[in-house]
């Protein structure tokens, strides 16, 4: 596990031992390195295709240092952190993948540094990053602060409290994040992304919704709905795998 120090941020990485060209994989909220690519089987594929993966936890995620104002969670000083990594690789282009929060992340770091991307995957998202999330956002906030989990039928926040309870996450921090990460993403955001872009999401992922109107706002991204999906089991599921590989060892 390497460190990159940010400021405040002490962002542990971590870093495969197999395949030569670095691709950075930025996880989704409540997750990790570990849960979000290490447990659903993503370094050896990627090794395979030739890939090395190199996987930070986000701030106030794993061994990240925790913050506990949502402004440090501000999607600029995430995707600041992501772009700390990927310099402290030599400052090259590299291929970002992010799930979910880590897409929101990643959308924003091709953006603003797209002398960092060589290709973009944006998975776990569609119409929710075209959307105001604050009321949920704020709904899953209090899930994780107060002291009982949240009954069934407020699914969301009950999903994501279970998870954080599972993962053993610092709720508090948790909290803050997900309070400072909300952002509807615009057409001059989406715009501004000039790297080839994959679109990816569950065909039953509530959280993500359709990918094809966030795809179709980004300059020749490319559009995979995976069948039978949500938002939990998209991620590791054998067709994610596939298509992302497919769309990185493409020729332009």
């Amino acid at each position: 596990m390497d460190l990159v120090t940010r400021g405040d941020a002490h962002i542990h990485v971590y870093e495969g031992d197999a395949g030569s060209t670095p691709i950075v994989l930025v996880h989704g909220f409540a997750s990790g390195h570990v849960t979000n690519w290490v447990a659903p089987g993503w370094i050896a594929p990627l090794a395979e295709a030739g890939f090395r993966a190199v996987a930070p936890d986000l701030r106030g995620h794993g061994a990240t240092t925790k913050f506990y104002d949502p402004a440090d969670y501000a999607l600029t000083e995430m995707a600041a952190d992501v772009a700390a990594v990927i310099e402290s690789l030599g400052g090259e282009a590299v291929a970002v993948m992010g799930y979910s929060m880590g897409a929101f992340t990643s959308a924003v770091l091709a953006a603003q540094r797209p002398e960092l991307v060589s290709r973009l995957v944006l998975a776990g998202v569609g119409e929710n990053m075209l959307r105001e999330t604050g009321h949920r956002n704020e709904e899953i906030a209090q899930g994780l602060l107060q002291d009982d989990v949240p009954p069934q039928s407020q699914e969301v926040p009950r999903r994501f409290r279970l998870f954080a309870d599972q993962t053993g996450a610092d709720k508090g921090a948790l909290a803050a994040c997900i309070r400072g990460i909300g952002k509807v993403f615009t057409s001059d955001d989406l715009g501004a992304i000039s790297a080839p872009t994959l679109v990816i999401a569950g065909e039953t992922d509530d959280v993500a919704r359709d990918p094809a109107p966030l795809a179709a706002l980004i300059p020749g991204a490319e559009c995979v709905v995976v069948p039978r999906r949500d938002h939990m089991r998209a991620v590791g599921d054998k067709v994610t795998k596939a298509e992302v590989i497919r769309f990185l060892t493409t020729a332009d």
